[in-house]
């Protein structure tokens, strides 16, 4: 049975926290979605990526959403303007909350998803 995703307009989780197991290679983890995502936009390695990460703040939340494949997993999402580029960026802790999860990062195209 398909659940429907579910949402809210206030973080889930910490972006500190967030932010902090992003910084170290051992407590972040990026999809392969969220790596082509940000390659297609000139974000060539995970450096680039990680400063992208370390300049959120709270302004820039969005809304939370439960992942489609679990309903009860939330995933973090955050609009960012980096330069010309407008950010979709799809963040979440896993589920031991031992790691960020990056699940991706592509351009904002401005329709509520």
């Amino acid at each position: 049975m398909i659940q429907k995703v579910k949402e809210k307009r206030t973080p889930h989780y910490v972006l500190s926290k967030i932010k902090a197991f992003f910084t170290c290679k051992r407590t972040r983890y990026i999809t392969d979605l969220a790596h082509k995502g940000a390659a297609a936009m000139g974000y060539m390695d995970d450096d680039d990526i990680q400063t992208v990460i370390g300049r959120l703040c709270s302004e820039h939340f969005y809304k939370s959403m439960t992942a489609y494949h679990d309903h009860k997993i939330w995933q973090d999402v955050y609009k960012f303007q980096d330069g010309d580029k407008g950010l979709y960026i799809k963040l979440q802790l896993s589920v031991d909350e031992g790691k960020t999860i990056l699940i991706q990062m592509k351009r904002d195209e401005g329709r509520d998803e």
